[in-house]
């Protein structure tokens, strides 16, 4: 499949998962999420998740989504005027042989505005672990790690 093919798979399974059905393919969910958190939807972001999830953010481990949803990341929203994924290299896929769990690593570089103006620029690298769940897949861990690119002068 052609680069370009594989782009626009992945992109129309973010749009899918926003207008509120999961996306079933361990690709389509880690897009969802990307996507979700790209545009601050919580609620989207939050049915890709299965009920037992853990989630690991740069050296800390959050617990659970619900957790990490109420106690780090919607607080963080807030303050947030815009987040932005500047660039989304090529995941990596790997599968268990009976088709049970998926791991995808994704490098990112993202920028985040904030509403005090202030603004953060960062590499890092979102790696999913996702479990299958009757016909879909859910990410049953999360850990994203980054760090901020130094400012130009």
């Amino acid at each position: 499949m052609s680069r370009l093919w594989t782009v626009a798979f992945v992109l129309l399974g973010a749009n899918i998962a926003t207008a509120g059905e999961a996306p079933a393919q361990p690709r389509e969910v880690a897009a969802a999420y990307l996507a979700a958190i790209e545009v601050r939807d919580l609620d989207a972001a939050g049915v890709l998740f299965a009920p037992d999830s853990t989630i690991f953010e740069t050296g800390g481990v959050e617990g659970t989504w619900q957790h990490y949803r109420e106690h780090h990341l919607g607080p963080e929203v807030d303050g947030i005027a815009k987040f932005t994924i500047d660039s989304k290299n090529e995941p990596e896929l790997t599968s268990s042989r009976d088709g049970t769990l998926a791991v995808i690593t994704w490098p990112i570089e993202y920028t985040i505005s904030l509403k005090d103006e202030r603004v953060i620029k960062s590499r890092g690298t979102v790696t999913f672990v996702l479990a299958r769940h009757e016909a879909t897949y859910r990410i049953r861990h999360l850990h994203w790690s980054s760090r901020r690119i130094a400012s130009e002068p």
